[in-house]
């Protein structure tokens, strides 16, 4: 799963609106759009500023990935 996909599911789960954490993270809400669609690439500082403003440490997006790819590792051991 791609990161945009992760912070956008994370995003759902807390039962957020799209429209309001744009608006909470002052960005433009076309732009979050394109980024939580995977449309545009997100910089390094609009990714801090996400996990800022939904309270997330940076690195929990990144250790889901990381369960992910040792779910697969593991998954494909037992096949």
């Amino acid at each position: 799963m791609e990161m945009h996909q992760r912070i956008r599911n994370y995003i759902r789960s807390k039962g957020l609106k799209f429209n309001y954490v744009a608006e909470k993270l002052d960005i433009n809400p076309n732009r979050f759009y394109r980024l939580m669609n995977g449309d545009s690439p997100m910089g390094i500082d609009e990714y801090e500023k996400i996990c800022k403003g939904l309270e997330v440490d940076p690195g929990y997006f990144f250790n889901q990935y990381f369960l992910e790819i040792k779910n697969k590792v593991v998954g494909n051991k037992t096949a």
